[in-house]
C-alpha cells in the first residue's frame, strides 16, 4: 500500500496498481463557519516533506499539507501529515490545528465532525472495482449496529458518528481472503470519530465539541494487510497495541476470565429475583453452597447498590434489605470468594458529589466523576475490602450520548476513563466494559487494567422466545475486542433448558445449552453460569475447564 499526493493536496491510497481511496476536501468548522479547501476559504499555501521515527513504530517519512485559516482577522496555520511508515503497512494522518483555540457558539451535532481530515469519496472507482465493507458500531464492542455493503455513492457507512467504529474495507472478488484495509482512530478516540456526509467519509473532532484547545492534534489510520480479514484486523490490532504500548499481562493473568465463575446479570435466574422466601444474601450464600462447581468468583449485578434519579447510582454501598450483614460479612460466609461487581451511570443526586469533583447534567439528570482527584482510588480501594476484584462499567453508550459534558468537552471522555484505569492499577482490580461503543474499546488501549468487555446483547433477549435474539454470534464484535487486547465475553448462560422462576417474560428456554457453553469457552472469555439452583447441570458444564475450575 502507497499514498500518492499531488501538487493541489489531493491523496489517493493505492494497493498495488489500483486505487482503492481517493480524497474528498479538509475543512474545520470555526466560530460557527465552515472553512474548506473546496472553496479556498482554507487555502493551501504550500506541500512540505519530513522524516522521523516513534519509539514504538519506527521510522516514518511524510507529506505535510500547510493551509491558512483565517478567522478574526488571525492567521493559523493548519497542517495536515500524511504519513507513511517504514517497518508497517500503514499510512497515517494527523492533523495540527494550529495555535489558536477555535471555538463555536453553535454546535454541530455529535454524528458529525467540526474537523475534516483525511476524507474520502465512498464511491466504485472503476466497473470492475468490486470492494466490500463492514463496519462494528453501536453497543457490545461494535456488535449492536454492524452492517456491511458495497463500497459505492449508495452506502451508508456510518450511519452515526457517535456510535459509529472501525471501517473494514475488502475485494469481494477475493472474498475477503487477501487484500484489506482497516480504517479507524488513531488517537483521541473519546473526542474524535469518523462520519459521514453524502457519499464522503471524514474524520476529525466531534461536531458538538465546543472548544478545540490550541496545539490540538488528532490522527487517523489506515492499516493494510494482504491476508485476508481474520488475520488482517489482528495485524492492525498488533500496531494499535503497539503504538500504545497496550500489554496483555492482566488480560492473561484475570482470574475471571481463567476460571469458572457464577453470575447474575440479565439473564441469569437470580437477577433481580431471589429464592422463594428468602433475602439475596442468603440466596447468594446457597448459590456458593448448593451449586456443586468450582466457582472462584461471583458476579453482583445491579440489584444490590443504592439508586437514585432515574435509576442511576446514589452510593456504591449495598442496601440493607440486600446484604443485612454487608458486604464484608458475605465474603467471610462464602469463605473469601472474590466477587465481581457491577455499575451502571451515576446519578445527578450521587453523595459522592458533595466530596468530589463530578460534572453535573441536570436534563439527563445524571453526573460523572472528572478524575481529577482521589474518587476512582477511593472507591477501589473500599471496594477491594470486601473481596471485589472486577469492576464490571455498564452503561458505557448511555452515559456517554445521554452526558452532555461528554459530547462537548473535548478532554473530558478521555479523563473519565482513564482516571478511572489507572486507580484500577494501582489498587490491582481489573475492569470489565460493558454496552461500550467502539469509542470505549479503543480507549482501552490507553487502560491496561481494562481486561474484557461484552460482545453481544443481554442473553435475557436470547432466552425470552419472543425476542430469540441470537446472542450467541458473537464472531464479528470479538475480532475487535480481540485485536486491541480484550477478551470477548458472550454473558451470562443457562446449563438446562428451563428453569420454572426465572423473571423473565414469554417462557424462557435455553433451546442448546451445550452451544452457550462451547462458544463461552472458545471465546477466550468469561465462562459464567446463572442457573438456579436445582437446575444446574454441573457435567455439562464441566466440559468447559479442568476440574478445579
Amino acid at each position: 500500500m502507497r499514498v500518492l499526493v499531488d501538487q493541489e493536496g489531493g491523496y489517493k491510497i493505492k494497493i498495488g496498481d489500483f486505487t482503492w481511496l481517493y480524497s474528498s476536501h479538509t475543512a474545520l468548522y470555526v466560530d460557527d463557519k465552515w472553512y474548506s479547501s473546496d472553496d479556498d476559504s482554507l487555502p493551501l499555501t504550500g506541500i512540505s516533506f519530513a522524516q522521523g521515527s516513534d519509539v514504538n513504530l519506527g521510522s516514518w517519512n511524510e507529506t505535510q499539507l500547510n493551509y491558512d485559516l483565517v478567522h478574526g482577522g488571525i492567521h493559523t496555520k493548519i497542517v495536515g501529515h500524511i504519513r507513511q511508515w517504514q517497518t508497517n503497512s500503514a499510512i497515517t494522518f494527523h492533523l495540527d490545528t494550529g495555535d489558536q483555540i477555535l471555538s463555536n457558539s453553535i454546535p454541530l451535532d455529535m454524528d458529525s465532525v467540526r474537523t475534516v481530515f483525511p476524507s474520502f469519496h465512498i464511491k466504485q472507482l472503476h466497473e470492475y472495482d468490486q470492494l466490500g465493507f463492514f463496519t462494528f458500531a453501536g453497543e457490545m464492542c461494535g456488535d449492536d449496529s454492524k452492517h456491511a455493503g458495497w463500497w459505492n455513492s449508495s452506502s451508508q457507512v456510518i450511519t452515526g458518528g457517535m456510535t459509529g467504529g472501525p471501517v473494514v474495507l475488502f475485494d469481494l472478488t477475493q472474498h475477503g481472503e487477501n487484500d484489506m484495509i482497516v480504517l479507524s482512530p488513531f488517537s483521541r478516540f473519546m473526542a474524535t470519530s469518523l462520519s459521514q456526509t453524502d457519499s464522503i467519509l471524514e474524520y476529525g473532532v466531534m461536531g458538538s465539541m465546543l472548544t478545540i484547545p490550541a496545539n490540538y492534534n488528532h490522527s487517523m489510520i489506515i492499516f493494510y494487510s494482504p491476508n485476508g480479514i481474520n488475520e488482517g484486523v489482528r495485524e492492525w490490532g498488533t500496531m494499535m497495541r503497539k503504538a500504545h504500548n497496550r500489554t496483555t499481562e492482566h488480560r492473561l493473568n484475570d482470574l475471571t476470565i481463567n476460571y469458572l465463575g457464577y453470575y447474575t446479570d440479565n439473564g441469569g435466574y437470580y437477577y433481580y429475583n431471589t429464592e422463594k422466601g428468602l433475602n439475596y444474601e442468603q440466596t447468594i450464600i446457597d448459590v456458593y453452597q448448593q451449586i456443586h462447581l468450582p466457582f472462584h468468583y461471583l458476579q453482583l449485578d445491579s440489584w444490590w447498590y443504592y439508586k437514585g434519579i432515574g435509576g442511576g447510582v446514589t452510593q456504591y454501598t449495598p442496601m440493607p434489605t440486600i446484604f443485612p450483614d454487608g458486604l464484608q460479612a458475605l465474603h467471610r460466609r462464602v469463605e473469601n470468594i472474590p466477587f465481581a461487581a457491577h455499575n451502571r451511570y451515576w446519578a445527578f443526586d450521587t453523595v459522592y458529589k458533595q466530596n468530589y469533583s463530578f460534572a453535573l447534567d441536570e436534563v439527563h439528570g445524571t453526573a460523572l466523576p472528572i478524575g481529577n482527584d482521589s474518587f476512582w482510588f477511593d472507591l477501589f480501594t473500599q471496594t477491594h475490602d470486601w473481596g471485589l476484584i472486577l469492576y464490571e462499567q455498564d452503561w458505557l453508550d448511555h452515559q456517554t450520548y445521554n452526558f452532555t459534558p461528554l459530547f462537548t468537552d473535548i478532554h473530558l471522555g478521555h479523563q473519565w476513563l482513564i482516571s478511572m484505569g489507572d486507580a484500577a492499577e494501582k489498587v490491582g482490580m481489573n475492569i470489565q466494559y460493558c454496552m461500550s461503543l467502539p469509542r470505549h474499546i479503543l480507549t482501552a488501549l490507553e487502560a491496561q487494567r481494562v481486561t474484557h468487555a461484552r460482545v453481544s446483547t443481554d442473553y435475557a433477549f436470547h432466552l425470552e422466545q419472543t425476542r430469540n435474539a441470537q446472542q450467541w454470534a458473537i464472531g464479528i464484535s470479538s475480532m475487535f475486542a480481540d485485536a486491541v487486547g480484550l477478551a470477548p465475553f458472550k454473558d451470562v448462560l443457562w446449563s438446562t433448558k428451563d428453569q420454572p422462576g426465572a423473571p423473565y417474560p414469554h417462557s424462557p428456554q435455553e433451546v442448546l445449552p451445550d452451544r452457550e457453553i462451547l462458544i463461552s469457552t472458545l471465546s477466550t472469555g468469561p465462562v459464567g453460569p446463572g442457573d438456579a439452583i436445582n437446575y444446574t447441570n454441573s457435567s455439562r458444564i464441566m466440559k468447559c475447564c479442568r476440574q478445579d475450575g
